[in-house]
């Protein structure tokens, strides 16, 4: 599915009228970003023993991009990603009905080297890119419901929970769409790939540790305005 997605967007790109960069030039784009996970979980562990058929799952977060390129020259430019914090709600199955373990909040700070293939005058330009992707996670919390579920199993006090931050490479497809009268405004849709994996661990006063890993790996989307200085 993302091959698919990526794939279907980067060749109507490729059919589209562009727009030429030139070197030395800054684009930055803000707007609206949302980071998609696509949840592969481990079967959480109490300790040694593994506790068959549950699962963690991770909810979509949205937030504010803010995103600059340094044109390196016509085709190539250095792209930093950062965005206002992404808050997730955390999820548990696999334990009589599913419940909320909580939430965390997380910032993915990305580099990626980018490729712009045209270098004709037009108003599109599209991109592709590959790169490196630090995801911090941070403010997690317990839920009232987890702590009510843990106090019923013996647990002496609230619980807390840790996510592991992350690294791995990224992947993205773009497309910016110039307009007014100098052409330096920009309409920008983006999407990226993201290998992000994490280990969770509950402390459980009384009860003991529950761990699980996480692979997030998310496809992230964007849409908003940008200028070219």
């Amino acid at each position: 599915m993302k091959k698919m997605v990526l794939g279907s967007l980067l060749a109507s790109l490729l059919s589209a009228p562009v727009l030429a960069y030139e070197s030395g030039e800054f684009l930055l784009r803000s707007g609206a970003i949302t980071v998609s996970p696509d949840v592969n979980s481990s079967a959480l562990a109490l300790g040694d023993v593994t506790l068959d058929g549950t699962a963690a799952d991770v909810n979509n977060g949205s937030a504010i991009s803010l995103i600059g390129t340094y044109m390196l020259n016509q085709s190539w430019g250095l792209e930093v990603i950062a965005a206002t914090p992404f808050s997730h709600d955390l999820k548990v199955s696999g334990l009589g009905e599913t419940f909320d373990l909580g939430e965390t909040k997380h910032l993915p700070p990305t580099v990626m080297l980018q490729y712009f293939p045209f270098a004709s005058s037009s108003t599109v330009q599209p991109y592709v890119g590959v790169g490196f992707n630090y995801t911090v996670f941070f403010e997690e919390k317990i839920s009232g419901t987890a702590n009510d579920i843990f106090a019923d199993l013996g647990a002496t006090d609230s619980a807390d929970l840790k996510l592991k931050n992350s690294s791995g490479i990224a992947a993205e497809a773009g497309v910016d769409f110039s307009f007014g009268a100098d052409k330096r405004w920009l309409f920008n849709v983006a999407v990226w790939w993201m290998d992000i994996d994490t280990k969770a661990t509950v402390d459980i006063p009384g009860v003991g540790s529950v761990t699980a890993n996480v692979e997030l790996d998310p496809l992230v989307y964007a849409a908003g305005l940008g200028y070219r200085f």
